[in-house]
């Protein structure tokens, strides 16, 4: 072996033990007992926290694109925030009993009971929902969906975490120094399979986490530089569906997981470019870049977040609702209420 060849192993193993220790260590703690609260008759789990905050923080920065844009004005928040919310509760269970098709027949009461839900779903669910409050209030739907998808990918990045405290999404048992274990019953990976105890898996949640939030930078660096419309939601289409089918490889897929999620983010590219492209050609068929009206800055997000009418209270209705239905189990871990079989 020669010397090139050595320091060049020497410096990609300090390399991995770096990033190990940066990125994934430093929120091995994450992963501790989803369990915040149990009494005799439910659960909490840390995961409605997450997602809670999630979707404060979607709405506020949703909010706060649409004022940069000039958009916002007259805007019903609550209305709004009620129907995202709802778009993405109903969207994240309906595809999961779709992808059971006539299995979900079998044991329909087992399975409306069961708390699994499917992001893309949510997605699109929301997607629905944007798309008749664009064309309620006449926001360009181009904008429209770009105050979506910067506010989603932040949403995201949060929910993520969720995902990783939780213990579900988990990646495949790997021999990396790049990896995570989880130790406590509660875990979902245990509870599902007990075999992964103590045993080191590829950080899949971390790493899409991690991707999120680099989404999120970038729209954001959009917005800055060249807030052409549509431009964020374009590059959302092609990173969030190139990155899925990208570590899907590296997931675990569970017996009992009914969704191809790559043959799905093919599906959820070639859906959406086709709706952009729509969309692109019915506004001139050119980006059309328009400077932003109002201040790009943390400090005049907080500003807006505290002075907008209705914002406030808006996010704490909508943060007890997500938090509810995300983090709210029955007796027993994974199903909603306690019927009769439970």
């Amino acid at each position: 072996m020669s010397l090139n060849h050595l320091k060049k192993q020497k410096i990609s193993q300090g390399l991995s033990l770096l990033i190990h220790g940066v990125l994934i260590k430093s929120l091995a703690f994450l992963n501790n007992n989803p369990v915040m609260l149990k009494t005799e008759s439910f659960h909490l789990v840390y995961f409605g926290l997450f997602a809670a905050l999630g979707a404060m923080a979607s709405l506020s920065i949703f909010c706060f694109y649409l004022h940069l844009r000039g958009f916002f004005s007259g805007l019903p928040v609550l209305p709004v925030a009620l129907a995202f919310t709802m778009g993405d509760m109903i969207g994240v269970k309906v595809l999961y009993y779709i992808s059971l098709g006539s299995k979900f027949f079998q044991n329909p009461k087992g399975y409306l009971n069961e708390t699994t839900m499917y992001n893309q779903g949510g997605l699109m669910g929301m997607v629905l929902v944007g798309t008749a409050i664009g064309l309620i209030n006449n926001i360009n739907l181009l904008i429209m969906f770009d105050a979506m998808v910067i506010a989603c990918s932040f949403a995201l990045f949060l929910g993520r975490l969720g995902c990783y405290n939780y213990g579900c999404c988990f990646g495949k048992p790997t021999c990396s120094h790049m990896h995570v274990k989880y130790h406590f019953d509660s875990s979902k990976i245990i509870r599902t399979n007990p075999e992964f105890k103590d045993v080191p898996l590829v950080p899949t949640q971390l790493y899409t986490a991690y991707f999120d939030l680099f989404m999120f930078i970038v729209f954001t660096g959009i917005a800055l530089l060249y807030p052409a419309d549509g431009l964020i939601t374009l590059t959302f289409v092609v990173l969030f569906n190139g990155f899925r089918v990208c570590i899907q490889k590296y997931r675990f897929t569970e017996p009992s997981d009914q969704l191809n999620y790559t043959k799905m983010a093919v599906f959820y590219f070639v859906f959406g470019l086709s709706i952009w492209l729509f969309l692109f050609l019915i506004n001139g068929g050119k980006l059309i870049v328009q400077p932003l009206q109002n201040p790009l800055t943390f400090a005049a997000w907080v500003q807006f977040v505290l002075t907008a009418t209705g914002l406030m209270s808006s996010m704490v209705v909508i943060g007890i609702i997500v938090f509810v239905f995300h983090g709210l189990h029955g007796r027993k871990l994974g199903t909603h209420f306690n019927l009769s079989h439970d």
